[in-house]
């Protein structure tokens, strides 16, 4: 899954959440040019999106056929989210991706406490991962 696909079925995803009032795109020039604005317990959470491609993918062509297996199981209870630039907040937020049920989805996880910022990830039954760092 492209960044761009991945965006959208992000922001469905959020802005069905009970928990989040408002998900909207958000950029931060070239520097982050993907992203995604929330605000989350009353606090603005900002997380970049980077993508990591499959080998051998050639951006300049269409994206291939969607791979799809068994998606990530759901997180229940979920969560309760921080609200701020941390690892709960971030737990929360891949507990809610993985809640899609996405059949493109292969695990969504949370950066552990070893990592030096907070974030989440997914991966990619194609082998394409994003990274969301929290900013």
């Amino acid at each position: 899954m492209r960044i761009d696909r991945f965006q959208a079925m992000a922001l469905d995803a959020y802005r069905a959440a009970p928990e989040i009032a408002s998900a909207e795109l958000w950029e931060d020039g070239t520097r982050r040019p993907h992203g995604i604005e929330l605000t989350v317990a009353g606090r603005t959470v900002r997380h970049a999106i980077t993508r990591v491609r499959t080998p051998g993918e050639d951006m300049g062509q269409p994206e291939a056929t969607p791979v799809e297996g068994t998606p990530p199981a759901p997180v229940e209870p979920r969560p309760t989210p921080g609200g701020g630039r941390d690892r709960q907040t971030a737990e929360y937020l891949a507990a809610v991706l993985a809640g899609t049920a996405h059949p493109e989805l292969a695990c969504v996880y949370a950066y552990g406490e070893k990592s030096q910022n907070a974030g989440l990830g997914v991966e990619f039954h194609s082998g394409a991962k994003i990274h969301m760092l929290l900013v």
